[in-house]
């Protein structure tokens, strides 16, 4: 059978790992769900969250302190958010960036842009973004976008908030998002929960059980007290102890591997509006399932065209464009959305939430035609060139912002988006939805995957994944395009359940989606292959060989052994064995991954053996490192694996959720000969005894009591003695 981590008492989590800030204990076995009930049942004694956790945990508050909308007990507004980027940015300039637009110049599509471009039709703000990675601050500089930190061997990741202005959750959860990494990254091995454990319950079903609450802790308390955010389900996603103490390590990991993109709040404009004026600082009373949707472009016109508006006020009846129905590809599509008549003018009554922006007035192509190539990814007026001459979208600030941000996102010069997975964060309805949304009861050419890695989103937060178009049929939105252009995986998250979420419900909702955003940074690499491989039971059979399974041997280096699946298309050059010597003292005995986090990890190379190991599908490859450990070495020897494959997934963690296996080495350097031993004992044995011998006969002998006794004159009778 299969070896898993759990199965051996060498393995060490780092104490702060992925655990995130919801913080849960871990019971002592995989049985503790079981054995906590019985514990209860037995005694007596009822298990409450404060028997269980610490006090910080039980009332959702967070290691990084600040205020109330810093703790997301209630909501950013633009301003307060913008000034904790800001700040983020300045205290951790190695790893965090912070950015307003684009610097703009000529784009992808040859056209000229400026800052301005960028900035909101009536506020005149520009999208706050953030950007997280190792050395923010190094790597190349991209001219256009305004950001150094891009690295070509580091893939990229678009998380998107609020594209629509009253869904204030939507710029909560990446808010929260950028919170947790930044402080995961100096906090490797963080208790979360404050129960004496660390990494005990990472997000979604770690071990396959069937159970969120890989720990049992959630499960153990008394049965009245396991549904804490009251949504009727018992230790299910979001309740306390459950997912509540991930891996920091993992976390860490994934900043030195990505390049993260972070934009909050696309729509400023509207979110301005629909919190100042429209519904209010306290929505969520009078406009629960109600608010402003667009941003706030005018479209009204004068009824003489093309006489402007004069008027500078926002009209709630026309004004506005549904950004996410704004991209271009589909634009314009018979479903989802309301095209205008007249291009720019007021359309279909009282705020028409859907409208998708004017129709394009410009001759791309300058073949004499207009509109007869839409962006489709066909070549609709077989002329060769594909989706020249579009019909209309991204023509509002922001998603002009999207558009160019991805497009001029190009760090290997391939002419491509650098961003094989994107994520826009809406609400409500509680949904994991995939592409396609342009059209009804059609697959597209990644259907399987993208469900796949949908179906494990919605085990981690229980909502239901679907493909877009099941719910409704939209055209020009911003998962459609990613994907229709540019082969990213995306998903819309369709959070919670309202747009205007009451503030005491803000923590629990971020608890219940962080870890799915997580999880896109990580699939990341290959968000393909990792769905083939895992859909067809390979990946899921590789293992990093326990300290159990493993021999010292009496000289030499230490092997460390990977065993492959035999269908795993493993890279021997991009695959590795981390481990690091500690050493220790008795005070020290009981360090753990956050005392031993500051502990450099060394990198060794694998090679292939001819030696036989065994996955649960039969025979596997067998990958070895030696581990340079000397033999007068004595300490503990760390080590974890990462296994790439030849396309590229260089995130396969073993162990899984950032923990490390442990392994005792004890002195192994030899004596020299047998003659030579014997010598050496003689030479000290006579010298201990000898000296024993003198000292005793001086402390009883009554004539020398009185004697003094130099250091001179006993050496001279120890001499004498070996005479």
């Amino acid at each position: 059978m299969m070896p898993t981590a759990t199965q051996t008492s060498h393995l060490v989590a780092p104490r702060p790992s992925l655990g995130f800030l919801i913080c849960l204990p871990l019971l002592l076995s995989l049985a503790s769900p079981v054995a906590g009930s019985i514990a209860v049942a037995e005694t007596g004694i009822e298990s409450t969250p404060e028997s269980t956790w610490s006090s910080e945990y039980v009332a959702y508050e967070f290691p990084w302190g600040g205020d109330e909308a810093i703790q997301f007990k209630e909501y950013h507004t633009y301003e307060s958010m913008r000034t904790r980027m800001l700040r983020l940015a300045e205290d951790n300039p190695d790893i965090a960036s912070f950015y307003e637009g684009l610097n703009g110049g000529m784009n992808a599509r040859g056209q000229e842009t400026t800052e301005d471009t960028y900035k909101g039709w009536y506020y005149g703000h520009a999208s706050p973004w953030m950007k997280i990675t190792l050395g923010a601050q190094d790597g190349d500089y991209n001219e256009f976008n305004g950001d150094t930190g891009n690295y070509e061997d580091r893939e990229d990741v678009l998380v998107v908030g609020n594209h629509h202005a009253r869904e204030w959750m939507s710029y909560e959860v990446p808010m929260f998002m950028i919170e947790t990494l930044i402080w995961s990254y100096d906090n490797i091995g963080y208790d979360n929960d404050g129960d004496g454990k660390v990494d005990e319950d990472p997000w979604g079903d770690s071990n396959g059980d069937g159970i969120l609450d890989d720990d049992g802790d959630c499960l153990a308390l008394d049965e009245g007290v396991q549904d804490s955010d009251g949504d009727g389900i018992k230790c299910g996603p979001g309740d306390l102890g459950v997912d509540e103490d991930f891996s920091e390590q993992t976390l860490h990991d994934l900043v030195n591997n990505r390049e993260i993109y972070i934009v909050p709040m696309l729509n400023v404009d509207g979110n301005r509006y629909d919190r100042e004026v429209y519904c209010g600082e306290t929505a969520w009373e009078n406009c629960a399932t109600s608010g402003w949707r667009k941003n706030l472009r005018d479209n009204t016109v004068t009824g003489i065209t093309p006489l402007p508006d004069l008027d500078e006020q926002v009209d709630e009846g026309c004004d506005g464009v549904d950004l996410n129905r704004n991209y271009q590809f589909e634009w314009g599509a018979p479903l989802g959305a309301t095209g205008p008549l007249i291009p720019g003018a007021c359309y279909a009554g009282q705020n028409n939430d859907v409208y998708n922006g004017p129709v394009d007035t410009v001759d791309q192509d300058n073949d004499g035609r207009l509109n007869e190539d839409g962006v489709d990814g066909k070549d609709d007026d077989s002329d060769g060139l594909v989706d020249e001459d579009w019909l209309g979208g991204n023509s509002e600030p922001e998603t002009k912002f999207i558009q160019d941000m991805t497009e001029m996102n190009d760090d290997n010069n391939n002419g491509g988006s650098d961003f094989p997975v994107t994520l826009t964060w809406h609400s409500f309805s509680e949904l994991i939805l995939y592409p396609w949304g342009h059209c009804q009861n059609c697959d597209n050419p990644d259907q399987e995957q993208l469900k796949y890695h949908g179906d494990v989103m919605a085990t981690m937060s229980n909502y239901e994944n679907m493909q877009s178009s099941g719910l409704y049929p939209t055209s020009g939105d911003f998962c459609d395009w990613h994907y229709g252009l540019f082969n990213s995986y995306c998903y819309t998250m369709e959070i919670g359940n309202a747009f205007h979420e009451r503030p005491e419900n803000i923590d629990d909702i971020l608890l219940r989606n962080v870890g799915m955003g997580m999880y896109m940074i990580e699939i990341a690499d290959n968000p393909k292959e990792r769905a083939d491989l895992a859909i067809a039971n390979i990946s899921q059979q590789n293992y990093l060989l326990q300290p159990t399974m493993l021999s010292i041997p009496e000289e030499g280096d230490v092997p460390i052994d990977i065993c492959i699946n035999n269908l795993f298309p493993y890279s021997l050059e991009n695959s590795e064995v981390k481990w690091r010597m500690v050493k220790p003292s008795r005070l020290q005995s009981d360090y753990g991954p956050r005392e031993w986090s500051t502990t450099e990890w060394t990198t060794a190379s694998v090679k292939r053996v001819d030696e036989a190991c065994t996955t649960g599908n039969g025979n596997g490859t067998l990958l070895r490192a030696m581990i340079p450990v000397s033999e007068s070495t004595t300490g503990e020897l760390h080590y974890k694996a990462m296994v790439s494959t030849l396309s590229g997934t260089d995130f396969y963690q073993y162990p899984a959720n950032g923990e490390y296996y442990t392994m005792q080495i004890t002195y192994r350097a030899a004596f020299g000969n047998f003659f030579g031993a014997m010598f050496m004992f003689t030479v000290v044995a006579t010298f201990v005894w000898g000296g024993l011998a003198v000292a005793l006969r001086i402390m009883l002998n009554p004539e020398e009591k009185e004697d003094v006794v130099s250091e001179g004159d006993l050496r001279s009778a120890v001499e004498g003695e070996l005479d």
